[in-house]
């Protein structure tokens, strides 16, 4: 083998043990993340958090918080929506500000019928993670009419070959069921698409 072979398979072994002992380096730093990580006990929370689920739909976050406001101060509300269609999702959380509250509203409000849906209430332990500090959590959704959408789509001007590629579908179609029917042995004739076409 000659030299400049050897130096080339030297250089390609040398690229792999490095690369090899940066990705174990790499897993052992997250590995010792996630230890550290378990490894911290929850700091106790300064405010109370409930968990309202089953909420009627309508039910916004002005409405829980006002509505919740009955039991103490009241910090935060944040309700999960969709991302499709910005409609809550009929769960959420309230943020009190003395922590003392927070059971007495659970307590109070578990199982309360509103709407004609029976509500669920909990405290959020403090092992559970803050639902305010979420990454995603104040990421603004708008409100899209996806059915009005697809009514401009569907009601859009045609070209040519969409229309000729339409047409050369129903067709395909319509002979498929005459030849499911022939198979079947039902003796039916209907005119159909092809009629049409020929008139």
């Amino acid at each position: 083998m000659s030299t400049k072979k050897t130096q080339k398979v030297i250089g390609k072994t040398q690229k792999i043990v490095e690369k090899q002992s940066q990705e174990s380096s790499n897993k052992e730093q997250k590995i010792k993340s996630k230890v550290n990580r378990l490894e911290q006990q929850p700091q106790e929370r300064q405010h109370g958090i409930i968990y309202v689920g089953h909420l009627p739909y309508g039910f916004v976050e002005e409405g829980l918080k006002e509505y919740f406001t009955q039991f103490g101060d009241v910090l935060g509300v944040k309700l999960f929506r969709s991302k499709k269609t910005n409609r809550v999702q009929g769960y959420g959380f309230v943020k009190f500000a003395d922590k003392e509250v927070a059971p007495i509203a659970a307590q109070a409000m578990n199982g309360y019928l509103m709407n004609g849906k029976k509500l669920v209430v909990n405290v959020l332990s403090d092992q559970h993670p803050d639902p305010f500090k979420y990454k995603h959590g104040n990421q603004k959704l708008f409100f899209i009419n996806w059915s009005e959408k697809a009514v401009e789509e569907s009601n859009k001007e045609k070209s040519n070959e969409q229309i000729v590629k339409e047409v050369q579908k129903l067709l395909a179609n319509e002979e498929e069921k005459r030849l499911k029917l022939k198979e079947l042995g039902i003796n039916y004739t209907f005119p159909g698409f092809k009629e049409q076409l020929k008139a």
